[in-house]
């Protein structure tokens, strides 16, 4: 038997230094989301966003690999991004790609998880 594959990766993500045009009003969100799964060959439910004044947003991909999700802090010029697939990580991968040459970030900070089912039949 060959080694384990993950059934799912988890990428989370700390962008700061972004272009602000683009953290502040929730259909730059959905743009940029539609964008992302459409390059990366996601699939997507639906995507739904809330505003927040004066400025800002939360924004989230429902897929059925699973979500997409963007918060953004305009004050400090900055999005938290998480994604999460259980379906193909390389199309998890583009879409994550295609989310920092969107925000164009100066700084990343970013984690990436696998998560198996198998591991809560062994707990």
């Amino acid at each position: 038997m060959g080694p384990l594959r993950p059934d799912a990766i988890h990428i989370i993500a700390d962008f700061s230094g972004c272009r602000p045009e683009l953290l502040e009003r929730s259909h730059s969100g959905e743009m940029i989301l539609h964008r992302a799964i459409e390059t990366s060959g996601l699939s997507c439910v639906l995507i739904r966003s809330h505003q927040f004044e004066p400025s800002g947003y939360t924004a989230a991909a429902l897929l059925t690999e699973s979500h997409i999700t963007l918060h953004t802090w305009p004050e400090h010029q900055a999005v938290q991004i998480d994604i999460f697939t259980c379906g193909s990580h390389d199309k998890a991968r583009k879409a994550y790609k295609q989310l920092k040459e969107a925000f164009s970030p100066d700084h990343v900070a970013e984690k990436i998880l696998f998560r198996r089912l198998s591991s809560l039949a062994e707990a």
